[in-house]
C-alpha cells in the first residue's frame, strides 16, 4: 500500500511541471491493478501534485518580485554599453590626432594629398565610432520597449487564438484567470482548476502568484481540489468493474 502511494504521489508531482504525462491514467492503472483504497491513492496524487503546483507559485511569485533585481542588471548593461561609447569616442579623437601628426616624411611639410588622407582616417573613425554610438543607443532602447514589444507579441498570440475552434473556451480561461485578483473569487477559482482543470491548473498556479493570494489559501485550494479530482478518478475503475 505504501509503495503504491508513494509511486502516485511521485508521478503526481512530476506530471505537475510536465503536463504531457497526466497522472490520471496512472491512478486508474494503479487502481485497477492494485485494489488498494481509492482515497488513499487519490489523496497521495494529491499530495504530489500539489507540492509541483506550490513550487510553480512560489518560483513565479519569487520572479515577479524581483523586478528590482532585473532593473539593476538593466542599469549595468546599460552603464556598460555608455563606457564602450566613450572609450569609442576616445579612440576616434586619438586617431585623428596621430592622422595630423605622421606622413611619409616627419619633418616635411605635409602636401594637400596628405593632409587630405589624414581628413580621411579622421572621417572613417568618426563615422565608426558614430555607428558604435548608434548601436549602443539602439541597445538601450530596445531594453526599454522589451516590455512594449512583449506585449504586443501577447496580443498577436491572443488574436491567433480566437481564430481557433476552441476560441470561446479560451476565452472563457483568460476571464477566470483575470478574475484571480479579486480576493472573493480567487479561492473559488483555484478549487475549480484544481478539481476540473479548467482553467488548467499550471497557468492558474503562475498567474496567482502575480496576485495577493497567500501561500496557504493557496495550497489548502489545490490540495482540497486535487484530492476531489483524484479519488473519484481512483474510483473509476470500481464504478466500471462493478
Amino acid at each position: 500500500m505504501i509503495p503504491a502511494c508513494v509511486s502516485a504521489a511521485l508521478t503526481a508531482f512530476v506530471s505537475a511541471f510536465f503536463p504531457i504525462t497526466p497522472v490520471e491514467p496512472y491512478l486508474v492503472a494503479l487502481a485497477a491493478a492494485t485494489g488498494y483504497s481509492p482515497i488513499a491513492l487519490g489523496v497521495a496524487a494529491a499530495v504530489g501534485q500539489t507540492i509541483g503546483k506550490t513550487t510553480l507559485f512560489l518560483g513565479a511569485r519569487g520572479a515577479i518580485r524581483s523586478a528590482r533585481l532585473r532593473g539593476w542588471i538593466e542599469a549595468a548593461k546599460r552603464r556598460r554599453e555608455h563606457r564602450r561609447a566613450d572609450r569609442c569616442a576616445r579612440a576616434a579623437t586619438g586617431q585623428a590626432v596621430v592622422g595630423d601628426s605622421t606622413g611619409p616624411n616627419p619633418s616635411a611639410a605635409r602636401t594637400g594629398a596628405e593632409a587630405a588622407a589624414g581628413e580621411v582616417r579622421t572621417a572613417a573613425a568618426a563615422a565608426e565610432c558614430e555607428a558604435r554610438l548608434s548601436s549602443s543607443a539602439a541597445h538601450i532602447d530596445s531594453a526599454e520597449t522589451g516590455e512594449a514589444r512583449t506585449d504586443t507579441a501577447a496580443a498577436a498570440t491572443v488574436r491567433e487564438s480566437r481564430r481557433g475552434p476552441f476560441a470561446p473556451v479560451v476565452a472563457t480561461g483568460r476571464r477566470l484567470l483575470t478574475l484571480l485578483d479579486r480576493p472573493s473569487l480567487a479561492v473559488p477559482i483555484l478549487l475549480l482548476s484544481a478539481t476540473t482543470g479548467f482553467p488548467p491548473l499550471m497557468a492558474t498556479s503562475i498567474y496567482a502568484a502575480g496576485t495577493r493570494i497567500n501561500l496557504p489559501l493557496f495550497v489548502a485550494a489545490c490540495l482540497v481540489g486535487r484530492s476531489i479530482r483524484f479519488i473519484a478518478i481512483a474510483y473509476a475503475p470500481q464504478l466500471v468493474l462493478g
